[in-house]
């Protein structure tokens, strides 16, 4: 399979800066990524088109790479972005790259430098190796580029962090929040006298030449010298700090690593109660299915699951038919399969997350058995509804040489009452359509009091019957109902 690796950046006309900065960083991910084939775009046609104009160079946009990478056969692209937040420029480039998803059969786009917590702390740690030595009174003021998209807070955050890592550091923007006015009102406020300015930006191109480092009365020089600071200059991008180019390189290697589905059991309902290895891979997850009994409704598998989920998470609320007609939940099931597959094939870790265990009376297998030739498949248990009533109950399932059977109540009487005849101890779910009949038939062989009957276990609304005679006079109980029955154990 032919493999592509599309480097894309705003870009810079600055010649020199552009090989220390764009170059170096290109040249490392394609170092590091030897099997692919290398491509260049840039986001910026002015820049695209002012390089052709003056240097007879003609640098493709990122539609133009993707079509001629496409045009030559190659079924494998990964985009790698230089790109410093998940701005404007940055998503115009995610919709462009998902609009060529279904032409090649993994399609996977690295993201920007600050995007998950691990970015920004990478990225402190890596700036902290071009922070000069400094006094008491002095500062670092960094220029971002800035943005009014909703990403704009990526700036404040950034400053927190640095601040919060022992760096003094003040962070303002060109456009955007918190301008230079913002910065200077708390530089004075800290009795900062000396100030190292350099550019937040990946290059040290005309923003950080003329708008920060320039004579010209509106620099960022210039107001603050004129204000009684002392300013030192530093003109570097952060492409050159090595340290930030192995940060772009990692984010391209993630892109590289085959992505995998996972079907993540959350348990009878309590969070607590979800295994360590399941709250990990939530945590890793591109994007999150979780299914809906009803269109609109809400999914009892996402709240369950809901405080361990990063703010990042595409979530995907899926509509799984509980009715009798088949054909439309093959349908639904087909549908969501196909999704899941192009999800994993675009290089996103994807998860589904359902009620207790994946292997036990779950929607999850009917997507399972969709996939698992297609993508690669991890399946994380979780603890059945059964397992934890018996535990909290302190009743016992088995001992010794018994038996255990698990029957659902939606199968034939007849086996039904095989089961209670000839097993010592019996699980019975699904019990909620006809309770009053499954509790006669406990009558029936005298298992009442060995029998516990428990709705919605470990959740707030979880409701005990020890009693099986009380839960007969109920007009109905919940769906999630279970009858465990041990004929060596009575119910005290």
């Amino acid at each position: 399979m032919k493999k592509a690796l599309l480097v894309v950046s705003f870009g810079t006309s600055y010649h020199e800066t552009r090989e220390k900065t764009i170059d170096a960083c290109e040249n490392k991910i394609k170092n590091s990524l030897k099997n692919y084939d290398f491509f260049r775009a840039y986001t910026s046609n002015m820049i695209i088109n002012k390089i052709k104009k003056r240097d007879g160079i003609e640098i493709d946009n990122p539609i133009q790479a993707l079509d001629k990478i496409y045009e030559q056969g190659y079924e494998e692209v990964i985009i790698q972005t230089l790109h410093i937040i998940c701005g404007e420029e940055f998503n115009k480039l995610k919709e462009q790259v998902e609009s060529y998803s279904s032409k090649f059969k993994k399609l996977v786009l690295g993201r920007p430098l600050l995007t998950h917590i691990e970015d920004y702390q990478e990225s402190v740690e890596a700036i902290k190796h071009q922070i000069p030595h400094m006094e008491s009174d002095e500062a670092v003021v960094f220029m971002g580029h800035g943005t009014v998209h909703e990403s704009h807070s990526a700036y404040p955050a950034l400053e927190y962090m640095l601040r919060d890592n022992g760096v003094n550091a003040y962070v303002g923007t060109v456009e955007g929040y918190p301008e230079i006015e913002h910065v200077m009102r708390r530089l004075k406020e800290g009795n900062i006298k000396t100030i190292n300015l350099m550019p937040f930006m990946l290059v040290a191109g005309d923003h950080a030449i003329n708008d920060m480092a320039g004579d010209e009365e509106d620099s960022w020089k210039t107001i603050l010298e004129d204000n009684g600071f002392n300013v030192k200059i530093h003109l570097k991008g952060l492409g050159e700090n090595p340290y930030i180019q192995d940060k772009f390189v990692r984010h391209a290697l993630k892109c590289a690593e085959t992505a995998k589905f996972y079907g993540i059991g959350t348990g009878p309902g309590d969070s607590s109660l979800l295994t360590i290895k399941a709250v990990n891979t939530l945590k890793e997850l591109d994007i999150l299915y979780t299914p809906e009994s009803k269109r609109g409704g809400e999914s009892l598998a996402l709240s369950i699951v809901n405080e361990y989920l990063p703010e990042s998470l595409e979530i995907k609320s899926r509509h799984f038919p509980m009715s009798f007609d088949g054909n439309e939940k093959e349908l639904a099931w087909d549908n969501v399969a196909e999704e899941i597959i192009l999800d994993v094939n675009n290089g996103k870790n994807v998860g589904f997350v359902t009620l207790g265990d994946p292997m036990l009376y779950s929607t999850y297998v009917y997507i399972m058995n969709r996939i698992v030739d297609e993508i690669e498949v991890e399946t994380i248990p979780g603890i059945s509804s059964f397992s934890n009533i018996a535990s909290n109950q302190n009743f016992p399932l088995v001992m010794d040489r018994e038996a255990l059977v698990v029957v659902p109540c939606t199968m034939e009487d007849d086996k039904i009452e095989n089961a209670l005849q000839n097993y010592n101890s019996i699980v019975l779910m699904k019990v909620y359509k006809n309770f009053k009949e499954i509790i006669k038939k406990l009558e029936k062989y005298n298992l009442i009091e060995h029998a516990i009957l428990v709705s919605n276990s470990s959740q707030d609304s979880e409701t005990v019957f020890k009693d099986l005679r009380e839960a007969h006079l109920e007009d109905k109980i919940s769906y999630f109902s279970t009858i465990l029955v041990n004929k060596d154990n009575k119910i005290k």
